[in-house]
C-alpha cells in the first residue's frame, strides 16, 4: 500500500498544520493502538509490498496517518499523528468519514502495517471513535480494500464491515509468510473473492425478493462495527466474542431480511468468494492462502447457517428436544471449522453437519421435526433422495462455473452462482414437497431443512 499521489505527505503535513491552527472542541477525534500481533516480517519495506504487520511493529511505527482512498486506489491524507511508546495514539480531524484506511509508518515513511476504519462517528456517548488495532488481520483487510478500489470498484461502492468479516488473521499470516509477488498476488485473488462474494451476496437477496443496496448493508453494521472495533482495542473480550456479538448485532441490523433469507445469501456468497479465490490460487505458493480462506468462508457461513435453522425451528413450534438437537449439532460444527487446520477438515466437518441436519435418515434434526415413524419413513426416503439429486446436479453446475467462470468478473461469476441456486432450490422444493404431503403444515419445515442441508458449502 506504499503507492501514493506526488506530494501527499507534504499536504498531509499542511493538513496537520491546519488542524492545529484552527483549534477548538469540534475536532473530529480518532484512537486505536498499534500492536505486534503474531508473526514475523521485515520491517524494511519496499515500496509495492503488502505490509502486513507483526513482531516489531510497534517498535517501528512512529506516526500514524489516516487518508481517504480516491478513484485510482492512491491515498490522500487527512491527518497524523505520533506514536506513543506504548503504540496508542490519536487523531484529529476536520470532518467525519467513512472507508478510511489508518497506516502505520516508520521513521523512513514506510507503511509497517495500516488498518481499515469503516467509520469515525463514535459509538453513543464517547467523544471518539476507536479504531480497530493495526495486527496483521486488520493490516490485510487494508491492503485488499485498496486493491478492490485498484480493480475498479469505487470507494464508497465496498462495504468494507462485510470485508473485514471475510479476513481472518489465518488468511494474514498466510500471506505473510510469501515473498513480495506472492503476497501481492494473494492481495489481488482476495480483492475478486470479496468483490464476487458482495455482488453475489446482493443478487441472491433479490432473488428472495430482498430489496437492499450494499450501502444499506453496509450503513445498517456501522454501529456494530464500532462496538467490535472498541471490543478488539480494549482486549478484554475474547476475539471469537467479540465477534459473536458483531455478527449478532449486524443481523438484528438488518431486518430487511430474514435469517433464512440471509442464511441463501451467505451460501452463495460463500461459493462465488471460494471460486474466485480457488481460481486463482489454487496452486503453488497460493495454495496456503487458498485453504485458509476456504476455512474462513465454512465458518462465516455456519453461523448464517445456524441462526436459519434455529429461526426457521422456532417459527414451526419445534419441541425442545428437537431445537436442543439442533443446537448440538451446530455446536459440534462450530467446534470442528474452530480446530481444522486444512479446506478437507472444514469440508468434513460441515458433511457430518449435514448429515446431522438432514441427509443422515430419520434420526436428524429434519426426521425429529417431521415426526418419522415406520409408516412414513419412505416418504421420508424419498425426499431425501430427491434433495440429493438435486444437491448432486447443484454440485456438477458450480464445477462448471469454476472451470469456465473462475476469473470472470464479478458479476458474472455471481449471475452464475445465483443461477445455480436458484435451479436446485426449485429441484428441491419440487421433488420433495410432493412426497412429504404425508407430514402435513411440518413438510414445508421439512423442506426448508433439506434445502439448507444439501445446498451448504458446496463446492468442496
Amino acid at each position: 500500500m506504499q503507492k501514493r499521489r506526488a506530494g501527499e505527505v507534504v499536504l498531509g503535513a499542511l493538513v496537520c498544520w491546519m488542524l492545529a491552527a484552527c483549534g477548538g472542541d469540534d475536532k473530529v477525534k480518532v484512537r486505536g493502538h498499534v500492536t505486534n500481533g503474531g508473526g514475523q516480517q521485515s520491517q524494511g519495506l519496499v515500496d509495492g509490498a503488502p505490509a502486513l504487520a507483526g513482531d516489531g511493529t510497534v517498535s517501528a511505527a512512529t506516526t500514524v496517518r489516516i487518508s481517504r482512498v480516491v478513484a485510482s486506489g492512491d491515498l490522500t491524507t487527512l491527518a497524523e499523528a505520533d506514536v506513543a511508546a506504548d503504540g496508542s495514539y490519536t487523531l484529529e480531524l476536520d470532518d467525519e468519514g467513512q472507508r478510511l484506511i489508518i497506516e502505520a509508518v516508520n521513521a523512513s515513511a514506510a507503511t509497517v502495517g495500516s488498518a481499515v476504519l469503516d467509520s469515525t462517528t463514535p459509538r453513543s456517548g464517547q467523544d471518539a471513535r476507536t479504531a480497530p488495532p493495526i495486527t496483521s488481520e486488520s493490516s490485510l483487510e487494508a491492503e485488499v480494500f485498496v486493491q478492490m478500489v485498484r480493480d475498479g470498484d469505487s470507494p464508497e461502492g465496498v462495504d468494507t464491515v462485510d470485508l473485514r468479516a471475510r479476513l481472518n488473521s489465518e488468511q494474514a499470516a498466510a500471506v505473510r509468510g510469501q515473498l513480495k509477488a506472492t503476497a501481492a498476488e494473494s492481495v489481488e485473488a482476495l480483492s475478486a473473492a470479496v468483490r464476487a462474494a458482495q455482488a453475489t451476496r446482493i443478487k441472491a437477496y433479490a432473488r428472495a425478493g430482498v430489496a437492499v443496496t450494499q450501502e444499506q448493508l453496509f450503513s445498517a453494521s456501522l454501529d456494530a462495527s464500532a462496538q467490535l472495533d472498541a471490543s478488539l482495542d480494549a482486549g478484554g473480550q475474547s476475539a471469537a466474542g467479540a465477534y459473536d456479538t458483531f455478527f449478532a448485532a449486524v443481523r438484528a441490523a438488518t431486518p430487511q431480511a430474514n435469517d433464512a433469507q440471509d442464511q441463501q445469501a451467505e451460501r452463495e456468497a460463500s461459493v462465488s468468494y471460494r471460486i474466485a479465490v480457488d481460481a486463482r490460487l489454487s496452486s503453488g505458493a497460493g495454495i496456503a492462502v487458498a485453504d485458509a480462506s476456504v476455512r474462513a468462508a465454512a465458518a462465516l457461513e455456519a453461523r448464517a447457517t445456524e441462526a436459519a435453522v434455529k429461526a426457521l425451528l422456532q417459527g414451526a413450534s419445534a419441541t425442545d428436544l428437537t431445537l436442543q438437537q439442533a443446537n448440538t449439532a451446530a455446536t459440534s460444527l462450530r467446534a470442528n471449522l474452530s480446530s481444522a487446520t486444512a479446506a478437507n477438515a472444514a469440508a468434513t466437518a460441515w458433511a457430518n453437519y449435514n448429515t446431522q441436519l438432514a441427509t443422515g435418515g430419520s434420526a436428524t434434526v429434519m426426521g425429529a421435526q417431521l415426526g418419522v415413524t415406520s409408516s412414513n419413513q419412505l416418504a421420508f426416503d424419498s425426499a431425501v433422495h430427491a434433495g440429493a439429486q438435486a444437491g448432486a446436479t447443484l454440485e456438477a453446475a458450480l464445477g462448471t462455473v469454476l472451470e469456465q467462470s473462475g476469473k470472470a468478473s464479478a458479476t458474472a461469476l455471481a449471475d452464475a452462482v445465483v443461477n445455480a441456486f436458484a435451479t436446485y432450490d426449485a429441484a428441491v422444493r419440487g421433488g420433495a414437497t410432493a412426497t412429504l404431503v404425508a407430514f402435513g403444515p411440518k413438510a414445508t419445515t421439512g423442506v426448508e431443512l433439506l434445502i439448507i442441508s444439501e445446498g451448504s458449502f458446496r463446492l468442496r
